[in-house]
């Protein structure tokens, strides 16, 4: 049993991989980026997912993080929008390859893997958690898939596990998917558990403590330390109407059935769609209802070809633009409107996952 840092896996700036008491733990450590994903960090994590799975010595692999905020708040696609921008897209390419193949690395591990999702959790970081066996959230713990925004689509493997959620009933998956996916909505530790994508949920400040716990008494002590208020889940709530709402993979009929819907969380929903990128929401609309019948390796596949379509757009750049540069929130997307997409570009889209 290995209880001190092994040598084979030596402690990088971004991410430290250590083997502690039978443990491969990798920490995220970019705190003052809230631990955003580039391509180091990437390539660190798959290093030391394929050596954990390679050492007798390692019974389980812990993922969690450092700083006081962000489990992880996401990919630096700020980066990636700066290399695209000079009209070559192979390190963008590169990233988002390497990054899938990370996310079904840990999704395919042979040992155990465990989660530690403490704090501000959104795109990139789902990829990093959402695919683990054991996923434990603190009652701070939000996550969030707002890709709209910046023009680009559900990535990470995220549109497969959203329309595959374990606690939601069957015929709402993939519209529940695609409200989750859509909108950007922040789910709250009690949605996280309602739907499956926490499996534990611990108190808040109580992160480092599980942690210790796990190293030095296992999983199981450790999990003693979670609980489940009786605390409502907005999701949960709305189920019915999220399955009524966004059902269909036509998402101008979704459209229409939102602006006449009423209500208060109808215009919530409204409110939350307005900064996206009409075409992503077509795209979006494609990917989930494929990601909803295929593989989690077809769903990777089928982003990582639209993701590539949409960086090669404008819409991809303006919204990253708006978002994380200028930080405007005023985004001049083309086509503007939903309306006028053209049955051209949703075929494209089509044709697109298609031959993923």
């Amino acid at each position: 049993m290995a209880s001190t840092t092994s040598p084979r896996y030596p402690e990088s700036p971004l991410v430290r991989v250590e083997s502690l008491h039978g443990i491969g733990v990798i920490t995220l450590d970019r705190p003052k980026a809230l631990n955003a994903l580039n391509h180091e960090m990437i390539s660190a994590i798959a290093a030391a997912l394929a050596r954990f799975s390679d050492d007798a010595d390692v019974r389980q692999v812990l993922l969690c993080s450092a700083g006081e905020k962000a489990y992880c708040s996401g990919g630096d696609v700020r980066a990636v929008r700066d290399s695209d921008l000079t009209g070559d897209f192979t390190a963008g390419d590169d990233l988002f390859r390497d990054e899938y193949d990370m996310n079904h690395a840990l999704a395919t591990s042979p040992k155990p893997t465990i989660a530690l999702v403490d704090g501000i959790t959104m795109g990139g970081g789902l990829g990093v958690s959402a695919h683990a066996d054991v996923r434990v959230v603190t009652d701070r713990t939000w996550e969030s898939m707002p890709e709209m925004a910046i023009g680009f689509i559900t990535d990470v493997g995220i549109s497969h596990a959203f329309t595959h959620l374990p606690n939601v009933r069957e015929d709402a998956r993939t519209a529940v998917g695609l409200f989750l996916a859509t909108t950007g909505y922040r789910m709250t530790a009690a949605d996280l558990l309602w739907s499956g994508l926490a499996t534990h949920r611990l108190p808040d400040g109580e992160a480092e403590r599980f942690q210790d716990v796990l190293l030095q008494d296992g999983l199981d002590v450790a999990l003693t330390l979670t609980h489940r208020p009786e605390e409502a889940s907005e999701l949960e709530d709305n189920l019915d109407w999220i399955a009524e709402t966004f059902a269909g993979d036509d998402w101008a009929a979704i459209d229409a059935r939102l602006a006449a819907a009423s209500g208060d969380f109808a215009a919530e929903v409204r409110g939350l769609l307005a900064p996206a990128n009409p075409l992503s929401l077509v795209a979006a609309t494609v990917l989930l209802n494929h990601s909803s019948d295929a593989t989690l390796r077809e769903a990777l596949d089928a982003e990582y070809a639209l993701g590539r379509l949409l960086r090669r757009q404008s819409n991809f750049p303006e919204g990253v633009r708006a978002v994380l540069v200028d930080k405007d929130r005023d985004a001049h997307f083309t086509p503007a409107n939903v309306a006028e997409v053209t049955d051209e570009q949703v075929e494209e889209l089509r044709r697109t996952v298609a031959q993923a």
